[in-house]
């Protein structure tokens, strides 16, 4: 699998993490940056409705992080998975390497899709590629 160099990020993944945030705009996701290397993705169509505050508090929405960290010496997007308790790290898995954005955006975008939402996330064929079978966490670019 190749062994994660370092569970802290350093300055080459900005610009990484803003050409992935491009990517996910025009695919109709949010993504937003943080210091720690992690780029927190949400589907605006997965979000609970405003007027409900049940809902609100209840529907946490759809959302994904994805972490940049070196694998054997280049800059990789890393899934984080919930840990198996609420005090422990998250799970990193393989995504692909930061230099395959479009990659990582449609395994995201996989992962975030609402069917049947009038969302460019949900109606562009990214929900029908799940269901043939591909995984959206393969772990590699291909």
């Amino acid at each position: 699998m190749g062994a994660l160099a370092s569970s802290r990020a350093d300055g080459a993944w900005r610009p990484a993490a803003l050409a992935l945030i491009a990517e996910l705009e025009r695919r109709g996701l949010v993504g937003k940056a943080w210091g720690h290397g992690a780029v927190r993705v949400y589907n605006p169509a997965g979000e609970p409705d405003g007027s409900d505050p049940l809902g609100r508090m209840l529907g946490p929405g759809m959302r994904q992080e994805v972490l940049c960290r070196r694998r054997d010496g280049v800059l990789w997007w890393w899934w984080a998975w919930s840990g198996p308790t609420r005090t422990s790290p998250p799970e990193l898995e393989p995504l692909c390497p930061v230099a395959d954005a479009v990659t990582a955006v449609e395994r995201i975008a996989r992962v975030l899709a609402v069917p049947f939402a009038d969302s460019p996330a949900s109606l562009d064929g990214s929900a029908s590629d799940a269901s043939s079978g591909s995984s959206g966490s393969s772990g590699g670019c291909g």
